[in-house]
């Protein structure tokens, strides 16, 4: 047999490994959570806990259909809420990060005021930001503003510190200004880490959210929730958790949708097939 046979056989073989490995993974990570809905589903027909702590699934689609008058103004508010208050903490942050990191003088003023600030549990903050702001859209929006800021500040100086320090001086060696390397070397070297740190603050906001509803909001998901809570509506609620699961998937999968072509440039893809070797992982 050739060379060029061997190798195609090879590359045949690895390919059927993967494929055959792959399915596998999809049937394990299954069976979690088809155990959980099983004895979900055992418990509510049964009746062994009561349906005010475990509603069955004909409980929550009732629910559901209940609900269905008010949840697209709900949705249609929490989203744009959400969006609006994580576009600005984005901003905020990786910008003061950026800054902080460029600036000696930035880094002074800041460096403190931060590190006093990122231990402060954000939903402390809301007593003082219904007193400083009152009721209203305004302090809901500048709690998750403020929430995913402090996340993405943290993390964009941390990326910095880690840059490959061969890049930069290869940089100065070809000539180049430090404004230059900054812009050419530091920026994109940080985009990989910046796009993870992003996913887990638009995580995040979504819980901000609801912690931002309890300001005395009159729409909205989280106002939603509160009154299904006042009603004991457990049901309702599940509902409503739900929901904002299916929400922040769909935000995580546009980010990921978007990473990839942003981060093409990368190894990533081949470190990732590096690390799924030594950990077993798909």
């Amino acid at each position: 047999m050739s060379a060029t046979a061997t190798t195609t056989t090879h590359r045949t073989v690895r390919s059927i490994s993967r494929r055959s490995s792959a399915r596998s993974g999809r049937w394990m990570r299954a069976v979690v959570p088809a155990g959980v809905i099983a004895i979900w589903l055992l418990v509510s027909e049964f009746r062994l806990v009561d349906p005010l702590y475990i509603p069955s699934p004909q409980d929550l689609w009732a629910s559901l259909v209940s609900l269905s008058g008010v949840l697209p103004a709900a949705i249609g508010a929490s989203v744009g809420m959400t969006m609006l208050g994580l576009a600005i903490g984005v901003i905020f942050g990786v910008g003061t990060g950026l800054l902080m990191a460029y600036s000696p003088v930035v880094r002074d003023l800041l460096s403190d005021l931060m590190d006093i600030m990122r231990p402060v549990p954000v939903f402390a903050l809301i007593p003082l930001f219904a007193l400083w702001f009152g009721i209203g859209i305004a302090p809901q929006i500048a709690i998750i503003a403020l929430g995913t800021s402090m996340v993405l500040g943290v993390t964009t100086v941390s990326a910095i510190r880690n840059v490959s320090s061969t890049h930069v001086k290869a940089a100065l060696t070809l000539g180049a200004t430090r404004g230059q390397v900054y812009r050419t070397v530091i920026v994109p070297s940080i985009v990989p880490h910046l796009l993870g740190s992003i996913r887990v603050a638009a995580a995040a906001s979504w819980g901000l959210d609801v912690a931002a509803e309890f300001l005395g909001a009159q729409q909205g998901l989280g106002y939603t929730m509160i009154v299904r809570q006042q009603y004991l509506d457990t049901s309702g609620i599940i509902v409503i958790c739900l929901i904002y699961s299916l929400l922040a998937l769909a935000l995580d999968y546009v980010i990921r949708y978007l990473e990839a072509p942003l981060t093409r440039w990368t190894d990533r893809t081949t470190a990732g097939g590096a690390v799924a070797g030594v950990l077993g992982s798909n």
